[in-house]
């Protein structure tokens, strides 16, 4: 049906301070923000000349790349997020979408057909304009992209379109029941395990019927469960999407950083670094706010890009940064240090740590709303990890609130699934609570004879999902060995591939990750993490992946989010994961800022960002 008209609105930057101790936080009168080692900009002449407000930011880590289509990683997304703009935009109260490069959008009665009609006079930084051709050619670029390298995205075409998926092959039954056998020699079946095995067999003949109800439309590209039709330019400033299922979520989808529009000649342009995989890599040309200068020795340079589209907005806020510098501090006690020291303005990814010393130094603290889940993987590849009752004795052996009161922000929730509160989807109520009693006997159930079990876990790294991974790893390993459990540690830096080591399966064990969602639909965290043969669980389970298939197209209502809390009650039963944490993530900054437009989906463009001077 048609869409209403949309009026594109300058963003509202708002700010969210929290109380910690009972004390109130504000901004105090500090230190200079200038590093000592960095000129300070020239004073503007009489003339044109721009006024320069640097803005120095403190980033956990360098970013992985430049292109924002071939990464996972939050610190390549915060950057890129100033450089880039996709066709749909975040509200910054709402985190509703709102028009961006594409000012209005028509959607077909069948959910299949997307027409949008885009945004006039907008250009990217080198100069070419934007324009339908300028969609297709985005498009055509990430459907090119060799499948391993699509695979490094968890927020772009890869995830919204499952461009590399195939429809899964569901099991023709599911096996009884084992049963037990008593003292006498009598055999009997556990009437809970009965119960399940009725609804599991009653779950698969569902599914089966929904999957023939439900065809994928016209040729594939892709996989054979690709959701990606084609993509086609109308005319010169009207594209039409089309898809091969309906997305319930792909309006919201459009926001991800992987699906921002990129200048067609910068795509076209070799990589000019041995190694990178695309030109955009390390010279990223987008339409943003805010161009790409520089990167070098741990720091990316942007300045305010003065042909941008939305030039009134920029001017409403007078008191913006026109120069960014994102500096790697790899270490909260270093960010903690730099932010004191007015080495920068400001950080992210506040450790609960340092959180009574900023407090008590009057920084401004801003935090978001949680968003993200922490958890716990386990590799059924393992041969101990493959036994139901050893992954439920993992799980009756940790005290989550234990890990939340130590190293997370005050207000951080316990995560009992993967979805968070604000999707409105029940949890299951299947819950593994801190049972050490319960944890002993299942590893005799089970057989366990103590041998360890590999636990990877990143070093010099926070995450707002993992803000101390090597304490959190430490606190688990305790209450695992309280309960019998014997584990091998396996650090690794963070910056040597943690995640793409977790990611292939290569050592099969436990690890800590998460995921940070993008947008606000159920499938983004159900996606992202299950949407199919994931290697970093170990687990192939076609009834999941039909569920994740089929919910995702139902449209919104109480139908879909029946299917969100069955799939929650699936991956409940099978645990390839054990969700830890719903975090709470802040930053801090100095008294240069007034304002941080903080994002629970982060969202963060520093157009947004007031500072003092």
């Amino acid at each position: 049906m048609p869409s209403q008209p949309h009026s594109p609105e300058s963003p509202r930057a708002t700010r969210r301070a929290f109380l910690a101790g009972g004390m109130g936080l504000m901004a105090l009168a500090l230190t200079g923000c200038v590093p000592k080692d960095t000129p300070a900009p020239s004073s503007p002449t009489a003339s044109a000349e721009p006024v320069i407000r640097s803005f120095y930011f403190g980033s956990a880590a360098d970013p992985a790349t430049l292109d924002p289509a071939i990464s996972g990683d939050n610190e390549t997304f915060r950057i890129t997020r100033q450089i880039y703009e996709g066709l749909i935009g975040v509200d910054r109260e709402t985190g509703a979408p709102i028009p961006l490069l594409a000012t209005d959008w028509i959607v077909s009665p069948d959910r299949l057909q997307y027409t949008f009609i885009l945004r006039r006079g907008a250009k990217f930084h080198d100069g070419t304009d934007f324009d339908a051709q300028a969609v297709v050619t985005n498009f055509e670029h990430w459907i090119s992209l060799p499948a391993d390298v699509r695979a490094n995205s968890d927020q772009g075409f890869t995830q919204v379109f499952r461009h590399n998926g195939q429809l899964p092959v569901l099991p023709k039954s599911i096996p009884d029941p084992t049963p037990t056998t008593d003292s006498d020699g009598n055999e009997s079946v556990d009437p809970q395990k009965l119960v399940e095995h009725a609804a599991e067999v009653a779950l698969l003949a569902s599914l089966r019927e929904q999957l023939k109800a439900n065809p994928f439309v016209g040729a594939a590209v892709g996989g054979t469960a690709s959701y990606f039709g084609s993509i086609k330019a109308a005319d010169t400033h009207t594209v039409v999407l089309t898809l091969r299922q309906p997305i319930a979520g792909l309006i919201e989808a459009l926001t991800l950083p992987g699906l921002a529009m990129a200048s067609p000649k910068a795509l076209a342009t070799p990589a000019t670094t041995n190694g990178q995989i695309s030109y955009l890599s390390s010279q990223p040309v987008g339409t943003g706010p805010f161009k790409f200068v520089s990167w070098k020795d741990g720091a990316v340079t942007l300045r305010s890009f003065p042909e941008y589209w939305d030039a009134a907005s920029v001017m409403a806020n007078d008191t913006a940064p026109t120069l960014v510098v994102f500096r790697e501090i790899r270490t909260p006690s270093g960010r903690l240090g730099a932010l004191d020291r007015g080495e920068i303005d400001g950080f992210d990814l506040v450790a609960v740590t340092g959180l009574r010393e900023l407090v008590r130094e009057g920084k401004l603290i801003v935090q978001r709303d949680p968003y993200s889940v922490s958890y716990l993987g386990m590799n059924q590849k393992n041969k101990w990890l493959a036994k139901d009752e050893f992954r439920r004795a993992i799980a009756h052996g940790i005290d989550r609130q234990k890990i939340i009161e130590q190293f997370y922000i005050s207000g951080t929730k316990e995560a009992r699934g993967f979805l968070p509160a604000s999707l409105g989807v029940k949890t299951s109520d299947t819950y593994y609570g801190p049972d050490s009693g319960r944890a002993k006997d299942l590893l005799e159930s089970c057989g366990y004879d103590g041998t360890p079990i590999p636990f990877l876990y990143p070093l010099n790294i926070s995450r707002a999902y993992l803000p101390l991974p090597e304490l959190i790893y430490a606190e688990l390993s305790r209450q695992l060995a309280l309960v019998g459990i014997t584990l091998a540690p396996v650090p690794m830096d963070w910056n040597d591939g943690y995640v793409a080591k977790v990611r292939s399966g290569d050592i099969p064990g436990l690890h800590l990750l998460g995921f940070n969602g993008g947008y606000r639909d159920p499938d983004d965290f159900m996606g992202a993490l299950f949407a199919s043969n994931n290697r970093q669980f170990g687990y192939d389970s076609p009834i999941l992946s039909a569920q994740v298939l089929l919910a995702r197209s139902m449209p919104p209502g109480e139908q879909r989010t029946t299917a969100y809390q069955d799939l929650s009650n699936t991956l409940a039963r099978d645990l390839p994961a054990l969700p830890l944490a719903f975090p709470i993530s802040a930053l801090a900054f100095n008294d240069s800022v007034k304002n941080y437009p903080s994002s629970p989906v982060l969202d963060e463009v520093f157009t947004d960002v007031r500072m003092t001077t």
